[in-house]
């Protein structure tokens, strides 16, 4: 699974065909979906699946709380208040740009953000808030990473049972202290004052137990990056919902 600047999202692509429905409609623009279509998802499936494939967007069993994290590219810990359905409501969506063009991250962000504008009534702003961070600091005995001599950064990892690994190269730390924090759920700051890209390989359990064969992701650090994990107070970038309804019958 490759990850991104904000990784673990958990998208899982998939290829679906976009309908169309009345609804809201906009004139062709590139950072507004031409038709959508919202509608609930009675499935109760585990899974979600966002496409965004020639212009056509296909979500499936998504809450408004996952498009939200992919919409502004958050952790979940990163949300401050919202509706007690942020979470529980789960919707399908289909929309088309109506130029049969791919689009870029940005672009897509943009177009789910306005989105949920329209359908959802979503209003946001973010707020820096005081609080527990931990600070990502170089650990006695100096770092174990080396500079890469790469010239792709590439970031990928994976996750599942007592297995975590993630694999960076050509990154710089501050894109490992977003991943970290991913992990830990906490905002991890880069504090170690290196600078330029480097390659790293890390392995860890994400449930660490008596029957543990990793260690838990803060040993992993010291010991296979030589930096450290260190818990601190300091600023939490915070998206704070001000108003979000539920989506019309469409």
């Amino acid at each position: 699974m490759n990850l991104s600047r904000m990784p673990f999202l958990g998208l899982i692509l998939i290829t679906a065909a976009a309908s169309t429905l009345p609804g809201i409609t906009h004139a062709q623009a590139p950072d507004k979906f031409e038709v959508a279509s919202v509608r609930p998802d009675p499935s109760g499936s585990l899974n979600t699946r966002i496409n965004m494939q020639n212009g056509r967007l296909s979500i499936q069993n998504a809450s408004l709380k996952t498009l939200i994290r992919n919409a502004y590219s958050i952790q979940s810990f990163q949300f401050g208040e919202g509706p007690k359905w942020l979470d529980t409501n789960m919707y399908d969506i289909e929309a088309t740009t109506g130029t049969g063009q791919n689009t870029t991250d940005d672009q897509f962000k943009t177009l789910l953000k306005n989105l949920l504008a329209d359908y959802f009534g979503l209003k946001v702003h973010w707020e820096t808030r005081e609080g527990p961070v931990y600070a990502l600091v170089v650990a006695k005995g100096g770092p174990r990473i080396k500079q890469s001599a790469e010239t792709k950064p590439d970031i990928n990892g994976s996750r599942f049972g007592h297995e975590g690994h993630m694999k960076g190269t050509d990154e710089p730390l501050s894109v490992l202290a977003s991943n970290l924090g991913n992990q830990v759920q906490q905002t991890v700051i880069d504090k170690t004052g290196l600078s330029g890209g480097y390659d790293w390989v890390l392995a860890w359990d994400p449930n660490p137990g008596e029957d543990a064969t990793n260690p838990s992701i803060f040993d992993a650090v010291q010991e296979q990056l030589g930096l450290k994990l260190d818990r601190q107070k300091g600023p939490n970038q915070t998206l704070v919902i001000d108003d979000a309804h539920l989506p019309p019958n469409n």
